[in-house]
């Protein structure tokens, strides 16, 4: 692996400690520990966070690819999401279509009760009935 030409004191550093517990050689901590952040830190003598904040390629070499899982899984529950989203959408504009069939539809019995009351009305009395129109 050749060299980066801006290479820090402390990114050299944070890369030989990751080599060194990759190798299981480590000078700090137990050889038998796994790769960690907080391993590779301890390592390198600095502070987890720092790695995280400022050296983005060297954490994501830490991960070995349970970054890009990660993110994978992440896309995943994006797109979950937005299917969810879409649907909640797209089930609102149901409700709402539905919520006026209920009202044209309330309008509409309201009418045939009435038309019911006064035909009933007319047929038990038709002498005292008189027809509105």
């Amino acid at each position: 692996m050749s060299k980066p030409v801006n290479e820090t004191a402390m990114h050299k550093n944070i890369r030989q400690a990751i080599i060194r517990i990759e190798k299981g050689r480590p000078k700090i901590v137990d050889s038998d520990r796994k790769m960690s952040v907080m391993a590779v830190a301890e390592e390198a003598g600095v502070s987890r966070a720092l790695i995280v904040r400022d050296y983005h390629l060297l954490y994501e070499r830490i991960l070995g690819g349970k970054g890009k899982a990660r993110q994978q899984q992440i896309d995943e529950k994006q797109q979950q999401l937005n299917k969810s989203r879409d649907r909640s959408k797209e089930l609102r504009g149901e409700l709402e279509e539905l919520k006026a069939m209920n009202a044209y539809l309330q309008s509409k019995n309201a009418t045939l009760i009435m038309e019911n009351k006064r035909l009933l009305a007319q047929a038990v009395n038709p002498s005292n009935v008189v027809p509105l129109k």
